[in-house]
């Protein structure tokens, strides 16, 4: 890795940034271990990743791919899901009506209202360009909006 990347400090900084990132996508108690499972797989590539932020890029894009296949492995077992709390920044009904929205709505939402991220971090997560992370997120809110019973009035 170049620019002077401190693997160690980007590990033990984004742990729990990650794991309630996962537990968001998810939905479920495996955030730990899909988060555990990411960070594997940054460290098996590193040589192919030349900074910081394109390692965090990877990382959240791992993450997202490794929930999405837990969700997938719990439907095909008929395994429960275990709900975990998002955020403390969130309320409760936003909450049950984020985890109606697709994993990939969650994962907007959370990023943009949660970790606070620009566009163009959650478009680099998502391997896509910012005017779509924009749209995608325009679209996830207006779901989440019509979920809680609210209309554009309301804001």
């Amino acid at each position: 890795m170049q620019d002077g990347f401190d693997f160690d400090a980007f590990l033990t900084s984004g742990a729990s940034k990650l794991t309630k990132y996962c537990g968001a996508i998810a939905g479920s108690s495996d955030a730990e271990d899909i988060a555990q499972e990411a960070y594997v797989r940054l460290c098996q590539n590193l040589g192919r990743i030349p900074n910081e932020k394109a390692a965090n890029a990877f990382l959240y894009r791992t993450a997202y791919r490794l929930a999405i296949d837990a969700i997938r492995t719990r439907k095909r077992f008929r395994e429960p899901e275990t709900p975990t709390r998002l955020s403390d920044a969130l309320s409760e009904p936003v909450e049950r009506a984020m985890m109606q929205l697709d994993p990939a709505d969650r994962g907007i939402l959370y990023s943009r209202i949660v970790d606070e991220c620009g566009y163009d971090e959650i478009a680099a997560r998502f391997s896509k360009n910012e005017a779509w992370a924009r749209k995608r997120f325009s679209l996830a809110k207006k779901k989440l909006r019509q979920l809680l019973g609210k209309d554009e009035q309301d804001e």
